[in-house]
């Protein structure tokens, strides 16, 4: 069954996810702004998560008074 799966030319970057020839993977150089947008899609159950439990967070009782608080003390600065 084995003899079914094909040696793949090109694979995943462990980086950034870019598709790079097995050839020439010593010599990839990964882009900086796809290696933040990979780890971001990486993250993002856990980015969803965050913001789930800040939006439970701000409807409590102890949020809505940090919210409050935090209003207060934006006006006293003048902000």
């Amino acid at each position: 069954m084995s003899g079914f799966f094909l040696q793949s030319s090109h694979m995943p970057c462990a980086e950034c996810g870019a598709s790079v020839a097995v050839a020439e993977r010593d010599a990839h150089t990964c882009d900086p702004g796809r290696v933040l947008e990979y780890r971001m899609f990486q993250l993002r159950g856990e980015v969803s998560g965050f913001e789930e439990g800040l939006r439970g967070y701000l409807a409590s009782p102890h949020g809505r008074f940090a919210q409050w608080l935090a209003e207060r003390q934006r006006r006293e600065r003048g902000g």
